[in-house]
């Protein structure tokens, strides 16, 4: 089915190679483009649905209930946070292949770069934590990343959304 789709790729592919490859309409790169439009609409999604589900949880939270909907919310957003490690790491890397850059360019791409890594090792931490049987994770956290994620997987998913055509993570 993806041989049909997509020619002159073999079926498994490396991101370099999968910007080579052409669409049904003959546009080389576009395929890769459409997976990067797909992953940062994705990241700007989960942004998105983290902090409107973090502003309305007072109003239907009572006390000492678990918090289901997190509970079912963490697995999309370990995966947007994993997408948005390699996207803010692929601007990073951009920006310093460039050479002598700006410095408001070095300071977004390390920003959200080392903003995401600290926010990942909180999270993944912090959500290995509640998976144990003791349920020991620390709430202050949560509060933490709850203002912090948005923030972050929305800048990284925008920054991903614009990234020039025919332009992969990988390049």
């Amino acid at each position: 089915m993806w041989r049909r789709r997509v020619s002159g790729c073999p079926p498994m592919v490396t991101l370099r190679e999968l910007n080579n490859c052409v669409d049904v309409h003959g546009n080389k790169g576009s395929v890769m483009s459409h997976v990067l439009r797909v992953a940062a609409a994705y990241v700007v999604l989960v942004g998105v649905a983290v902090a409107v589900h973090f502003i309305v949880t007072p109003f239907y939270h009572a006390g000492d209930a678990p918090f289901t909907a997190w509970q079912y919310m963490n697995w999309f957003i370990a995966a947007a946070l994993l997408v948005t490690l390699g996207a803010s790491y692929a601007g990073k890397r951009r920006m310093e292949s460039d050479g002598a850059a700006e410095i408001k360019r070095y300071l977004e791409a390390n920003v959200v770069f080392y903003g995401t890594v600290a926010a990942s090792i909180i999270f993944f931490w912090n959500w290995f934590l509640e998976l144990t049987p003791a349920n020991v994770s620390d709430h202050q956290f949560w509060h933490v990343l709850g203002a912090a994620l948005p923030i972050l997987m929305v800048v990284a998913g925008l920054r991903l959304w614009s990234m020039p055509k025919g332009r992969g993570v990988a390049d």
